[in-house]
């Protein structure tokens, strides 16, 4: 057993081991859904990486001239390809149980544990997706300014439309990944309270009132979801409106947990352990959303 390992006793439990509660407290975190908003691979067992060739366009067809050789019309195009490499490393979580506190301790204590290292492996997971959304060359809004419904809008047009050489415009669906302050501040545009800059009806307005964005809500064909595990740097939250093709996440095997036992310190170590990587496959076919999220309460 490695040394420095912080170890649960009945001392550092919170229920405590002597008295009785109704249940068991047990940490709660908001679900992500990042992971699924990209690309996903797999690597087979005995490969260490996952590539890809991306090829950029080629330049707009040329008008011909009846009876002249292609080759004076037009000069011939070259191929150009860059290869996308995406290799996996191992990610974790470890707990270690004193006996004592299994013991002690009322209900399934390893069920607990293992419910919590999973959301701490997810948590892991979706923080790394949304990393890359920073990394997108295209930025819109910007720090200061608050997000509406018609930056959306303008996200899906840029999408949309033949703005690069290099990719083209992005095939739909779109999907977006914002802070929950974003989506509030979208959520106060389209309702009673904010200015409507959008032009919603009011039918769409009542609803989001009553129940919040639930990740099957659309706004101009975007779907739209609240990820728990976007950050904030001086007010401002960076997320993502993209592509299926712009992002991958490559997995690598299953999820392992891992049980050892340690019987001279009398405990118990669970382990779990996945390995992943992530990486932009097409710039142009994502937009990083950066606005101003000043806490509303």
């Amino acid at each position: 057993m490695a040394t420095g390992i912080t170890v649960s006793t009945t001392s550092n439990l919170e229920s405590g081991q002597w008295i009785q509660i109704a249940a068991a407290r047990e940490a709660f975190e908001t679900a992500s859904a990042d992971p699924e908003l990209i690309s996903s691979e797999s690597i087979p067992a005995g490969s260490k990486a996952w590539e890809i060739l991306t090829y950029e366009r080629l330049s707009t067809g040329s008008a011909l001239t009846e009876g002249t050789d292609y080759g004076a019309s037009s000069a011939a195009q070259q191929l150009v390809a860059a290869t996308v490499t995406v290799t996996p490393s191992e990610h974790g979580v470890m707990v270690a149980l004193s006996k004592v506190a299994q013991r002690r301790q009322p209900g399934s204590l390893e069920a607990t544990t293992g419910r919590l290292m999973g959301i701490s492996l997810r948590a892991r997971q979706a923080t790394d997706v949304t990393t890359l959304y920073d990394g997108f060359s295209k930025s819109i809004i910007g720090a200061g300014n608050a997000m509406d419904i018609t930056h959306i809008r303008g996200a899906v047009a840029y999408l949309m439309t033949d703005n690069t050489a290099s990719y083209g415009p992005a095939p739909m669906p779109y999907r977006a990944s914002f802070h929950a302050e974003q989506i509030s501040d979208i959520i106060v545009d389209l309702t009673d309270a904010g200015a409507r800059v959008g032009g919603v009806e009011q039918g769409l307005s009542a609803d989001l009132v009553t129940r919040w964005w639930r990740g099957n809500d659309r706004a101009y064909g975007v779907q739209i979801f609240n990820s728990g595990y976007l950050g904030i740097s001086s007010n401002t939250a960076k997320g993502g409106l993209f592509a299926e093709t712009a992002l991958v996440m490559v997995m690598e095997g299953e999820t392992e947990p891992t049980t050892e036992e340690d019987t001279s310190n009398r405990l118990v170590e669970y382990g779990l352990f996945q390995s992943w990587g992530e990486s932009e496959i097409a710039d142009s076919h994502g937009i990083e959303v950066a606005s101003d999220v000043t806490a509303t309460v």
